[in-house]
């Protein structure tokens, strides 16, 4: 199976585009997701400090609704990521 997932903040450095296509093994979770990330991340950007984007970052649904690492993907479907803000 396949997600889109639609990049946000810090995120955006993983694609020049909004959304970045990732392949993941059907049924797959939100908690597989952060592990393909992970993996990602660790093999291409170790040098812009996102090592711990995908274990830190909310992930939403197409309803704009958190879902936790249960949440159960499918195929084709749209998830955002949101990287934590720091600021004062």
């Amino acid at each position: 199976m396949e997600i889109q997932l639609k990049l946000y903040g810090s995120s955006k450095i993983l694609s020049n585009k909004e959304i970045l296509h990732i392949k993941l093994p059907n049924n797959s979770n939100i908690q597989k997701l952060r592990s393909v990330l992970n993996k990602i991340i660790s093999e291409k950007y170790l040098k812009n400090n996102l090592q711990n984007l995908s274990k830190t970052a909310a992930f939403f649904s197409e309803a704009d609704e958190v879902v936790n690492d249960n949440y159960k993907l499918k195929d084709k479907e749209l998830i955002s990521i949101i990287p934590p803000i720091g600021g004062g």
